[in-house]
């Protein structure tokens, strides 16, 4: 699971590397690329809240992507932790994830507190929310590490 914390890391590319042979196409022509069925569409992440979880959870073809999670504190949800897997990193999905939850969490007439960093960070890109949005304080913090044992 790819995990957002507050300090991210960036990998390293490796150069990619072929023998000779595998450039020369009249001694090791490229296997074909298999046709793409004409009717077939890309799946369409689904973004659902699990509420006996305490969680969003945002689905590719039924299979769960990831998750952000929170707690209910009075009026407030309180965000503390997203994840993405790595087999779907790249996609978009932890941005659709929290943009979903967040309409959500709008509707249910809450305001949201993000304590962990990829929301807060959606949050500062994404002004639309600001008028639903709480800061983080001492008070939270210290509540959400009693609730979270």
């Amino acid at each position: 699971m790819l995990r957002f914390t507050a300090k991210a890391t960036a990998g390293t590319a490796r150069p990619l590397s072929l023998p000779n042979a595998a450039i020369d196409p009249g001694r090791n022509p490229a296997p074909p690329v298999p046709e793409r069925h004409p009717m077939a569409t890309p799946a369409t992440p689904v973004v659902e809240r699990a509420d006996d979880k305490h969680r969003y959870e945002i689905l590719v073809d039924g299979e769960l992507a990831g998750f952000t999670e929170y707690l209910d504190r009075d009026e407030q949800r309180v965000f503390y932790h997203t994840e993405i897997d790595e087999t779907f990193a790249g996609q978009g999905l932890a941005s659709r994830l929290v943009q979903q939850a967040l309409t959500d969490v709008r509707k249910t007439g809450k305001r949201v507190v993000p304590v962990c960093p990829y929301v807060a960070g959606f949050l500062q890109k994404h002004g639309e929310f600001a008028d639903i949005a709480d800061p983080v304080t001492r008070d939270v913090r210290q509540w959400l590490h009693k609730a979270l044992g």
